[in-house]
């Protein structure tokens, strides 16, 4: 395969898993469809049963990189970047909120999986549980130091994952309802107003 054939199934994987966050978010496991979700990405059915044979691992695939990518990319670089932890937390604060800004559909998505399929999530959480334990070890540590000098006061390493995650996920839970309530119209507007907010807030917290 050369690297435009390459680039190519690449693409026509992530247009497959696209459609597929919205098919679970809104039927859940039992009530997706694979031929909508290969309707939906503008592929054949036979094609999207090449990528991910079947309606289960298509499912699953979704969910371990979903948490996978929230491991990698917002609760490992608080411990292994550099900077102060005030900018790591920041900085995995706002890659968290961007990375659901993406993925509007994942919190229901998330949701949907816990109520129909809570084998699947313990599953997964189980196949995570040690490597995300131990980031947050690592985590807590790196708090504990700057504890010591001065840079923050006292902080639990779960509660802070908990509120960064509790903060940033409900807008996109209930944006409808807050947008309607507080009268804004503008979905990206908000959603921006919304993640400097969060950023405040934690920053306060963690002082």
């Amino acid at each position: 395969m050369d690297k435009q054939e390459s680039k190519q199934a690449k693409d026509t994987e992530q247009l497959i898993l696209e459609a597929a966050i919205k098919e679970f978010s809104t039927k859940g496991f039992d009530g997706a469809r694979t031929s909508t979700i290969a309707a939906a990405a503008g592929v054949t059915h036979a094609m999207l049963h090449y990528y991910f044979r079947t309606k289960e691992k298509l499912f699953e695939r979704i969910f371990k990189d979903k948490i996978r990518y929230i491991i990698n990319m917002v609760i490992s670089p608080m411990v292994e970047a550099s900077g102060s932890i005030k900018e790591r937390i920041r900085t995995g604060i706002e890659k968290h909120f961007d990375f659901l800004l993406a993925n509007k559909e994942l919190p229901i998505f998330f949701i949907t999986t816990i109520n129909s399929r809570p084998e699947a999530y313990k599953e997964v959480i189980n196949e995570f549980s040690t490597n995300a334990h131990n980031r947050i070890c690592a985590l807590q540590k790196e708090l504990d130091k700057a504890c010591e000098n001065g840079e923050i006061g006292s902080v639990r390493a779960d509660q802070l994952i908990g509120d960064i995650a509790s903060l940033n996920v409900f807008p996109f839970l209930a944006y409808p309802m807050l947008m309607a309530a507080t009268g804004h119209s503008d979905f990206d507007t908000y959603m921006e107003m919304r993640k400097i907010e969060i950023v405040e807030i934690i920053m306060k917290r963690i002082s």
